[in-house]
């Protein structure tokens, strides 16, 4: 079959991408020609080796201009192709599916002030999101997220049949295996970490989202013994300057250490004591699981899509909302306090 893929703005180290990534390696070693296309790429596009990131310049200067605009773009770069089948991992019309990473925009849009509702920004996101959900669509939905698929199901009454759910992925990258002691040994040495001193670990790009300003005030609040031996690890795609401004001003800065996107998360998640999530908004949330299966215990918010999965497994906290920033704060010290082997 030939195949296109599409999403507005590639983003390194995203999980929007390892997801397309991974889907497009599925499709090609299964004999699928495959085409990707976006309208932006912040970094380096890293597919499968054969398939290239096919970029359509866009002239608007407006996110949801720019949305607009690639739609457009596309239905005629992909007709050249003549595709079985388009795919988007954004929401806009003309798709045959959408893989359904991001959470319903009508449920976010419910909190907002009424003249909200009536920006050309607001009309564009609830119009492209209606063209993929509303029952008069034909677009199969592949879900994954439990918390999202009832959500949507409420707003728009989406037949059930267009909607696929499937079990969270997981990189085997990340399982402990054999060697798991040694390895976090090394990474612990590498970055000169003293064996008594704790790692706590934050995973994600768009850190406001993922509440790593949560994190650092978690750390400031640590008693002092604690506290003068903890490390924060920041790995992400996202600008540092406003969270080291809050780290300096809580007077923690010099525990902190930020790394950018990086490749080899798996030896993060070993080498760390505590994996940190208290996102403010998070569809679903694979580095909790993937902490999970290295046997890193995690603390995060109950929005967090897959965040059940930590409650039944009995892998650390799960804070239940409204977010409670002193409680937060009791599960960080009582996680890092916890010995290693209960993991």
């Amino acid at each position: 079959m030939r195949l296109v893929f599409a999403l507005f703005t590639w983003f390194d180290y995203s999980g929007l991408a390892r997801d397309l990534a991974a889907v497009v390696r599925t499709c090609r070693r299964r004999g699928h020609r495959v085409v990707v296309y976006a309208g932006e790429s912040r970094g380096v596009a890293k597919l499968d080796g054969a398939t290239d990131l096919r970029l359509l310049p866009l002239k608007s200067r407006t996110n949801h201009a720019k949305n607009r605009e690639f739609a457009a773009r596309l239905k005629i770069a992909a007709a050249e192709f003549s595709p079985h089948m388009i795919i988007g991992f954004n929401k806009m019309p003309g798709l045959d599916v959408y893989y359904a990473a991001d959470g319903c925009f009508a449920d976010k849009v419910r909190a907002r002030r009424w003249w909200y509702r009536i920006t050309p920004r607001c009309r564009h996101f609830l119009a492209f999101e209606k063209s993929v959900f509303s029952p008069a669509s034909q677009t199969r939905i592949l879900m994954i997220s439990k918390p999202q698929h009832d959500i949507y199901r409420d707003i728009y009454q989406t037949p059930q049949t267009r909607i696929n759910m499937l079990p969270p992925g997981i990189s085997r990258d990340c399982i402990a295996g054999a060697d798991a002691v040694s390895r976090r040994d090394e990474f612990r040495n590498h970055w000169k970490v003293n064996v008594d001193d704790k790692i706590v670990l934050a995973v994600g790009s768009g850190f406001r989202t993922k509440g790593l300003d949560r994190t650092i005030q978690s750390i400031a609040a640590l008693p002092p013994a604690l506290r003068d031996r903890t490390h924060l690890f920041v790995v992400g795609g996202d600008k540092s300057a406003p969270f080291e401004t809050l780290a300096r001003r809580l007077g923690v800065r010099a525990r902190i250490r930020f790394f950018g996107g990086r490749d080899d998360v798996p030896a993060f998640l070993l080498g760390a004591d505590v994996l940190a999530h208290p996102a403010y908004r998070e569809n679903t949330g694979g580095v909790l699981l993937e902490s999970m299966v290295a046997g890193l215990p995690v603390i995060a918010t109950d929005v967090c899509g897959y965040a059940h999965y930590v409650a039944d497994a009995k892998m650390g906290e799960v804070l239940a909302s409204p977010f409670d920033q002193t409680a937060f704060n009791r599960g960080m010290q009582q996680l890092l306090e916890s010995p290693r082997a209960d993991w």
